[in-house]
């Protein structure tokens, strides 16, 4: 088995054709076939299932592919670490982040990232919590900013206490209110709260039954014995602001969700006064292979950074999981 071939397979499961990858390769669509029929006699098993749709890993292949990763990962930190061990660390480190989290802190942590670590070159993907919880847990990616209910299977009391997941360490970050967001005017809440009877009399566009956030919103408005009045679901959370900017419909979500220069002076956010709405972003890292000193690097930087942010208020609606008081404005 070779280090080439690796790369090989991975780029065609990452593209699902072995034409795009022969392409992105810059390698004859033979030669690559050749080289993967190769890799399937050595292991004994098939990697690849092909279809007139193009090509997706068998149960094998998927196996592979992580491991894959985690090996080519580990090579290209050797290569940096070997070459420039006098250096500061460097290397690819990949995060995942929902864009919520992104709207606040995708630009602060590039650019202290930069500052600090110039020979780290961060992998950034932005996708729903519950996909980059996939990708970290088969190692796709390193680690990831995730959210789930702060009362199920999460410490209280300290942001570096962790708890464990298969294949990933969790450390706890910090929580975020969810509000009602609408228009000015269109929801009758009184002093900046809303009763969450009020609220279930709203007509509301949330993100799909899959997201982490309506699961938690569900949730608690059920345990009141209350449902919502849902018009629309959607995964964009611009196109829900959008909507909601235009008197079109309510929403429930956190306030780095919207995103825009003035954008929350243009809607109206109000507390639900009779029930905790609050969702907490821990920092999800893959334990398939030891971190570098770059991923260490950054992780440090994302716990320092998500710190200042509460505490100077640029992370409207939230509070320290060490701190649970707000910050102070």
């Amino acid at each position: 088995m070779e280090l080439r071939q690796l790369k090989y397979f991975v780029r065609i499961v990452e593209l699902g054709s072995i034409s795009r990858a022969s392409r992105d390769l810059y390698i004859a669509q033979p030669a690559l076939s050749s080289q993967i029929a190769n890799l399937e006699d050595e292991l004994g098993v098939r990697l690849l299932s092909r279809s007139v749709r193009g090509v997706t890993p068998t149960s094998a292949g998927e196996s592979l592919y992580l491991h894959a990763q985690a090996v080519l990962r580990q090579v290209a930190r050797l290569r940096h670490e070997v070459t420039g061990h006098d250096a500061s660390p460097g290397g690819p480190v990949s995060l995942g982040i929902p864009t919520s989290a992104a709207n606040v802190l995708a630009q602060p942590l590039i650019a202290a990232t930069q500052e600090r670590f110039p020979d780290v070159k961060l992998q950034i993907v932005e996708s729903l919590s519950g996909h980059l919880a996939e990708l970290v847990g088969n190692g796709r990616l390193e680690m990831g900013l995730l959210f789930d209910n702060p009362t199920v299977g999460q410490a209280s009391s300290a942001s570096d206490k962790r708890s464990r997941d298969a294949h990933s360490d969790r450390i706890p970050l910090l929580d975020e209110e969810l509000f009602v967001l609408s228009a000015p005017g269109d929801a009758p809440g009184k002093g900046g709260t809303i009763t969450s009877l009020e609220a279930s009399r709203l007509r509301f566009v949330l993100p799909g039954s899959k997201n982490i956030t309506r699961q938690l919103v569900d949730g608690a408005f059920s345990a009141m014995g209350l449902q919502l009045d849902v018009m629309a679901e959607l995964d964009s959370l611009s196109t829900i602001q959008s909507i909601v900017s235009r008197g079109l419909g309510a929403t429930i979500l956190s306030l780095s969700s919207v995103s825009g220069p003035d954008a929350l002076s243009a809607l109206s956010a109000l507390s639900v006064s009779d029930m905790t709405l609050r969702r907490r972003m821990s920092l999800c890292v893959s334990d398939i292979v030891a971190l570098s000193a770059a991923t260490e690097g950054v992780i440090a930087l994302i716990r320092e950074l998500t710190r200042t942010l509460v505490l100077d208020g640029r992370w409207p609606g939230a509070v320290l999981v060490d701190d649970q008081t707000p910050p102070s404005h």
